[in-house]
């Protein structure tokens, strides 16, 4: 996500993102008042949207948080969410959002493969959707008016906007910035202010702003701040590689060897199995940790 200023979208793509989340919450079944948080997995399940989790190490100086892979049978599309989890917690929730609004449009390099960069508003207008989703902006004005008793915030303090995204954050479990982000979007703080809050290291334990997250939940704070490094990949996905298994369609060792890709291993399933993971696969992940 960038700074909500560096790139302006107008009325009309404003109005176009805000009425696609309201219709995505709609669709998922999920009130404007109520928050996704991690249920956002789930939601990616529901839709028949298999999620792989991998933690890609930067390259180049460049990190990829998200992106979406798909392809067609005669019969069915298959759509794959490919999730960054050496980024913190918040911001694979906030990509995973990201993503979704390039596979409602079907924007992006996935769906225009000669595309040699993002189009950066393209870009802009799926962050703004994934802060819309996880943060509709009539909850947000809801809070804004019981917690500052106006619809506006400023000339508050600046630790007591801060005591208010972290409250913010531990329910809605949005990145900070994405939090600041929404705050300016929508006209509750000026930018003298919102400059202000871009200079905030909100990832430093010492600092004051986790000082705060961890004083209004010390749990959420540490999950939120976590880089996960989850491998693994939605339940369809593995029931589908049991199912096989249980079929006769792979044998043992294949079916050790294709959980293994995902970081699970058959006695998670309740198997009982002597195979193991042979010395060429056990080389090729100890490969792939080293680069």
């Amino acid at each position: 996500m960038s700074k909500s200023n560096s790139i302006i979208l107008d009325e009309k793509q404003i109005y176009e993102v805000k009425s696609l989340a309201s219709a995505t919450r709609r669709l998922f079944g999920v009130y404007p008042n109520v928050p996704i948080a991690n249920d956002i997995k789930l939601l990616l399940e529901n839709q028949g949207i298999i999620l792989c989790e991998y933690p890609f190490p930067d390259t180049n100086g460049t990190h990829t948080y998200g992106n979406i892979t798909w392809f067609k049978t005669n019969n069915e599309t298959f759509t794959f969410f490919g999730l960054n989890t050496s980024s913190f917690y918040d911001e694979q929730i906030f990509a995973i959002a990201h993503e979704i609004y390039h596979y409602k449009t079907q924007s992006g390099k996935a769906y225009t493969p000669d595309m040699e960069y993002e189009d950066k508003v393209i870009e802009k207008m799926a962050d703004r959707f994934a802060a819309e989703l996880l943060l509709p902006d009539e909850a947000l004005k809801a809070v804004v008016i019981k917690t500052i008793g106006k619809s506006d915030m400023k000339g508050v303090s600046e630790a007591r906007i801060l005591r208010f995204i972290a409250r913010i954050q531990c329910e809605w479990w949005l990145p900070f910035q994405a939090i600041a982000n929404r705050l300016f979007e929508e006209g509750f703080i000026d930018e003298s202010q919102y400059d202000q809050l871009y200079k905030t290291d909100c990832r430093n334990e010492e600092g004051m702003y986790r000082r705060l997250l961890k004083n209004i939940d010390s749990e959420i704070s540490e999950l939120l701040n976590k880089k996960t490094k989850t491998v693994g990949v939605s339940n369809r996905v593995v029931e589908t590689i049991i199912s096989n298994y249980e079929d006769g369609l792979i044998d043992d060792d294949e079916f050790v060897r294709t959980l293994a890709l995902f970081d699970k291993r058959p006695e998670d399933f309740g198997f009982d199995m002597d195979a193991e993971i042979d010395d060429d696969l056990k080389d090729f992940f100890e490969s792939e940790d080293g680069e």
